[in-house]
C-alpha cells in the first residue's frame, strides 16, 4: 500500500534519500521510511506557516522548529542548583589513583576460555595471599603480564579520570585504596587483575563554577523535548495513510 502524507504520495526517491543517514540502524529501510514521512509532515507544516524562503529542506525544517519552539523556558537558578545537588560527583575533578595491574592480553589466536581461566586462577591465588600479596603480585606481574609494565611489577603509576579505557577506570575508582579488585576487569585489551594502592579524591567544583554549563545542558535538553513534542503533535495532525506507529501498513 502506498504511503501518502496530506495527499502527497511518497516516492522511491523519497525513501532512498533517507537511506544514507539510516545505514547504521538495525532496520535501515524502515528507519528511512519513517524519516521520509516525518520530512513530509514537517515540510507541510512549514508551508502552512509560509516558511518557504529556505534554500533546502533541511534549512526549512530547522527554521520551522526554531519558529515553533521559540520561547521554551530556560531553567531557573533553583532548578540548576537542584540538578547540581542531585549528582555532585559528576563535577569531581583531579581524582587520582596509583595503580598496578597484570594483563592477560587477548590476541587473534588466543584461546579465550583458557585465557580467562588462567587469569581467574591467578586472581584467586592473589586474593588468598594475605600478607604476602605485595611480593606475589609483583612476581605474577613480572612472569605473567603481557603489558610492558610487568617489568616494573605491574606498576602503572598515577592515573586520573579519562586516562584509561572506561571499564578499567570504573574498576579503579570504585575500589578502595589498598585493595585488589575482587573481579577480573575485562577491556578491549584483555583481562586485568587490578591493584589500587593509593587514591586522591580531588575536589568537587562549586556550583558557581558550573552553573552556566548546567544551564546550557538543561536548556538543550528542554529544547530537544520541545522539538520531540512538536513533531509528535505534527504527526498526529497530519493525514497519513499507509503508515502507522512507525511502520508501513
Amino acid at each position: 500500500m502506498a504511503i501518502t502524507v496530506n495527499g502527497t504520495e511518497l516516492t522511491d526517491q523519497d525513501i532512498e534519500r533517507e537511506l544514507a543517514g539510516e545505514a547504521e540502524t538495525p532496520d535501515a529501510h524502515q528507519a528511512a521510511l519513517t524519516a521520509a514521512v516525518l520530512r513530509r509532515v514537517l515540510l507541510d507544516e512549514a508551508a502552512d506557516l509560509d516558511l518557504a524562503s529556505a534554500a533546502s529542506d533541511e534549512e526549512l525544517i530547522e527554521a520551522l522548529l526554531e519558529h515553533q519552539i521559540t520561547g521554551t523556558a530556560a531553567p531557573t537558578h533553583e532548578e540548576c542548583k537542584r540538578h547540581y545537588l542531585a549528582d555532585q560527583e559528576r563535577w569531581r575533578v583531579n581524582e587520582r589513583a596509583r595503580v598496578s595491574h597484570i594483563l592477560f592480553q587477548v590476541t587473534d589466536r588466543v584461546d579465550l576460555t583458557a585465557l580467562r581461566k588462567r587469569a581467574q586462577q591467578t586472581l584467586d591465588a592473589l586474593l588468598g595471599a594475605g600478607a604476602d600479596i605485595e611480593l606475589r603480585f609483583v612476581d605474577a606481574a613480572r612472569t605473567l603480564s603481557n603489558c610492558p609494565s610487568g617489568r616494573d611489577g605491574g606498576a602503572l603509576g598515577e592515573i586520573g579520570r579519562g586516562d584509561t579505557v572506561a571499564e578499567f577506570e570504573r574498576a579503579v575508582f570504585a575500589a578502595p585504596a589498598g585493595t585488589l579488585c575482587p573481579a577480573l576487569v575485562e577491556t578491549e585489551f584483555g583481562f586485568h587483575i587490578v591493584r589500587v594502592h593509593e587514591k586522591s579524591p580531588g575536589r568537587i567544583l562549586p556550583f558557581e563554577q558550573v552553573e552556566l554549563r548546567i544551564r546550557e545542558a538543561m536548556s538543550l535538553a528542554l529544547r530537544d523535548l520541545a522539538e520531540q513534542r512538536y513533531v509528535t503533535e505534527a504527526v498526529a495532525r497530519a493525514d497519513i495513510k499507509g503508515w502507522k506507529d512507525g511502520k508501513a501498513i
